[in-house]
């Protein structure tokens, strides 16, 4: 059975409708309550990704990873379950005394506690199972479902800066309904659900998990600094030009994300069944990671003005330096993400905790310096430093153990985004939208004639990613 396109398909499509259902909810909070009111929410977001980070320490992926090799291994999805609990309520504690305890701003304060208790719900979002499991149809509904009925709420109730606390709870109960459509469909595939407590159980977890977990929070907690940071050192608006820009990339890394939850499995069996396929599937994922993000890095840093003009208005003519250079980072972080879980898949964890580990620290003192100094633009150029430099540690460690090439897969996308970004430029007059539209029709047939993907390749995508 031919899993792998299914999936892709299906998670792809409905990523993409959450994802603009995602930065259609930016982009409205961005209109009623202004730069400083998306700063202030955008500050208390980075809150809860931090105390998901030790909620969750790898404990997911490894699921994901063991339910690849054996979907009817249903003792560690209860054993993890149980962990997530426990640690979710001890966090939940935790951050709570720090909130309470640590001078500051009271509406700063309700922001963030707002956004804590979704960390609840977050135990019950049952993505790894059917990641393990190959079925990433349930993925993208949940996650359809979750943005849906964030946006709906927002629509509805949104109506003045006055209402800026309401936005976490909207945030809460989009949460609430994806992990209990989940539940049910996890019922009916397994019959029950528990949550097992077992000391044992959750010491072999740990040691599994342990490297990725903390790989995972160093580098969460070197990719949220900026809007922590800023927001100390800074005024609310500096954190909301930076959101502003991160944001729209942030809907571009939803290639990223499907990539991942498609390919992570797959490579983890065939590290398994089949190691043969694993040298052309790098190559292969790489050249086509790359002839996606490089035509989008180079049009979109053509038009930024355009486009953060057209999405937000004047209001963020700040968020244009800063939108061109996370371009840039994005640009690289898609093909970063599949070498570092790559590693991961090749039980290869520790290399992977290694480069992030040194990558994240160099993340934290660049943004520090360079946040204090230059602002929103400083913090920008120590994100895309430190990404530029996880991506040259990961490939060489992913190289000691899988031999494919990695620089020459960038020839061509290159050559086919330069004359797009070129007839771009020269058509910049042009409504953005207009010319959105323009630059894929350039783009895709430039990229076809000058044959950046080859016949053999393709074939070889059939043999590396089919299931016999």
């Amino acid at each position: 059975m031919r899993t792998v396109p299914r999936n892709f398909i299906s998670l792809f499509a409905s990523d993409i409708a959450s994802r603009l259902l995602g930065f259609v909810a930016t982009v409205y909070i961005a209109r009623m309550l202004g730069a400083q009111g998306l700063g202030l929410l955008a500050y208390g977001m980075a809150f809860l990704t931090y105390a998901l980070l030790f909620t969750n320490p790898g404990l997911t992926t490894i699921g994901a990873r063991e339910i690849a090799k054996d979907p009817g291994k249903r003792r560690i999805i209860e054993d993890i379950l149980g962990l997530r609990f426990v640690l979710t309520v001890i966090v939940f504690i935790l951050f709570t005394l720090g909130v309470y305890l640590v001078p500051g701003q009271q509406a700063t304060k309700t922001v963030v506690l707002s956004y804590l208790v979704s960390l609840f719900p977050l135990i019950f979002v049952l993505e790894f199972v059917f990641q393990g499991r190959q079925e990433m149809h349930y993925v993208g509904i949940s996650r359809l479902l979750q943005y849906s009925i964030y946006v709906f709420l927002l629509l509805i109730f949104l109506k003045s800066r006055l209402d800026i606390f309401d936005v976490p709870i909207y945030f809460f109960f989009g949460y609430v309904v994806t992990a209990l459509f989940l539940i049910i469909v996890f019922f009916i595939k397994y019959k029950s659900l528990c949550l097992r407590f077992s000391l044992n159980a959750w010491r072999k977890l740990f040691a599994m998990a342990m490297p990725i977990g903390l790989a995972t929070i160093f580098n969460q907690v070197a990719l949220n600094l900026p809007v922590v940071a800023l927001g100390i050192l800074h005024s609310k608006v500096e954190v909301g030009f930076y959101s502003a820009g991160f944001k729209i990339v942030a809907m571009l890394l939803i290639i990223e994300r499907v990539f991942h939850f498609v390919f992570f499995p797959v490579i983890s069996q065939q590290y398994t069944e089949a190691r043969e396929k694993l040298n052309r599937s790098f190559a292969f994922l790489t050249k086509l990671l790359f002839a996606i993000t490089i035509p989008c890095a180079v049009c979109g840093i053509v038009l930024a003005d355009k486009i953060i003009f057209f999405i937000y208005g004047a209001e963020f003519s700040g968020s244009i330096l800063i939108f061109r250079m996370l371009l840039l980072y994005f640009l690289i972080t898609p093909v970063n993400t599949i070498f570092g879980y790559g590693l991961v898949a090749i039980d290869q964890q520790g290399k992977f905790f290694k480069v992030i580990t040194c990558t994240a620290l160099v993340c934290v003192v660049l943004i520090i310096i360079l946040g204090f100094s230059f602002k929103a633009t400083g913090a920008t150029i120590a994100l895309l430093c430190s990404e530029t430099l996880s991506i040259l540690l990961m490939n060489r460690e992913l190289k000691r153990h899988v031999k494919f090439r990695s620089i020459r897969q960038v020839i061509k996308p290159i050559i086919a985004s330069v004359i797009t970004g070129f007839i771009v430029y020269v058509l910049r007059q042009w409504h953005v939208v207009v010319l959105v539209f323009v630059a894929v029709g350039i783009y895709v047939p430039v990229f076809y004639l000058i044959r950046g993907f080859s016949k053999k390749e393709l074939g070889d995508l059939k043999q590396v990613f089919t299931r016999n």
